[in-house]
């Protein structure tokens, strides 16, 4: 009985750590030749044409924010040349994430826009610079994940508060 009980707590704490995780979408058709180390593209468009095709802070008007792709982000933040977080140097442009970034967030959305090209990658914080496979970048904006993340910790206290409460009352009842 034992070793059931440990079973059931396992497979329950590993799916509980499968759950929390924020979801990635899978748009990946392309991202205008653009790639990111460490980084997996989300989507990529152009700035020119209609309006809701560049990566304003105007939610109503962002071309990520406005696609199902960006749903569920909102923007944090926009660098561009004059506080750049950037360097380009043959050809290949390696971008360092500020404190306030790789602090307060574990993952995010960078999109990059490079004359009137743009594409939006989805980073791991943790690796704090990397590598884009371009120069001429014109600036680079922010978003941050909407979704809540349960923490495995309060999960685990959860069912095992759960179970002790189960196993009390199969006790109570035996009497």
């Amino acid at each position: 009985m034992k070793k059931i009980v440990v079973l059931i707590l396992v497979g329950v704490c590993l799916l509980a750590g499968k759950l929390s995780a924020a979801p990635v979408p899978s748009n990946t058709s392309g991202c205008s030749g653009f790639s990111l180390s460490g980084g997996e593209c989300l989507l990529s468009g152009s700035s020119r044409g209609a309006s809701g095709t560049n990566l304003t802070s105007n939610p109503d008007n962002n071309g990520f924010l406005i696609n199902p792709v960006g749903e569920g982000y909102t923007y944090v933040t926009k660098f561009e040349g004059s506080d750049s977080i950037w360097a380009s140097q043959r050809g290949v442009t390696t971008i360092t994430l500020t404190e306030s970034i790789s602090s307060m967030f574990s993952q995010v959305a960078i999109g990059i826009k490079q004359g009137s090209t743009w594409a939006v990658f989805l980073i791991d914080t943790a690796l704090g610079s990397y590598e884009f496979n371009q120069n001429a970048i014109s600036n680079v904006t922010f978003y941050s994940s909407n979704i809540t993340e349960t923490p495995l910790p309060a999960a685990v206290w959860l069912f095992l508060t759960g179970l002790a409460g189960m196993g009390w009352l199969r006790k109570r009842n035996k009497r």
